[in-house]
């Protein structure tokens, strides 16, 4: 008898420990658990605030908004305007890659057209392009057909052409792509159009010189009338 209620004591706690166990997880008696957690709390260090509305997240690679649903707040998203471009505004320098040019054996100052470059140099000369706006190729290229014309592959010829051919340093020194660029493809801050106007006066006017010898001022490359948005015309 002492060992049959024994072995009943042990059954009844290990039948416990076992139920207590299953359901712990999320399983047992048929009912589902309520599944992982959201933290309470955000982890040390982020500024994310804490959710519980795990259901409402869209699917990785797929923008908040995107995913279905009301997607009321998606759709507002979708209808903000781009933002103007922000970039650092540095003052233009004097160009740390003249000796690189000079290794390809071009000069600084008397660039050929860039049609006119040898494939073989001219792909060099693309690699300065990378390093001078802090972009890959296919920051002007199509990944998909690199000989295919691109909005920017068109503004680089004329930045060439127009620009680093058409300007030189008012104090001699090298003028190249990275002179203006210092590694950021977009470096104008475009929110305040009175700073902005103010620093190509301070930069693009007052140490730039025309190379065919004429008066340097805005209308060197916004035209007369004057046109805001040459570039966009410089891209098709």
């Amino acid at each position: 008898m002492r060992s049959n209620s024994l072995f009943g004591t042990l059954f009844l706690v290990s039948s416990t420990l076992v139920v207590g166990t299953v359901a712990a997880c999320g399983g047992g008696g048929g009912e589902t658990g309520p599944g992982p957690q959201t933290p309470s709390t955000a982890p040390s260090g982020t500024n994310a605030a804490p959710s519980d509305a795990g259901a409402s997240t869209a699917p990785t690679g797929v923008p908040t908004g995107a995913a279905g649903g009301s997607g009321d707040a998606g759709a507002s998203t979708a209808a903000t305007p781009p933002a103007p471009a922000t970039g650092p505004m540095n003052a233009i320098k004097v160009s740390a890659m003249e000796a690189d040019l000079k290794t390809l054996g071009l000069d600084v100052k008397k660039l050929p057209p860039l049609n006119k470059l040898e494939p073989e140099k001219l792909r060099q000369v693309m690699k300065l392009f990378t390093k001078s706006l802090g972009v890959q190729c296919t920051g002007c290229h199509d990944a998909n057909d690199f000989r295919a014309p691109t909005p920017n592959k068109k503004v680089a010829s004329h930045m060439w052409n127009d620009w680093v051919r058409g300007f030189a340093m008012e104090d001699g020194g090298a003028l190249y792509c990275d002179s203006c660029h210092q590694g950021h493809m977009k470096f104008l801050d475009r929110h305040d159009k009175k700073a902005l106007s103010g620093w190509m006066d301070a930069n693009f006017v007052s140490k730039l010189k025309r190379t065919d010898k004429k008066d340097n001022g805005c209308e060197t490359c916004h035209g007369d009338p004057f046109d805001p948005k040459f570039l966009a015309r410089w891209e098709k």
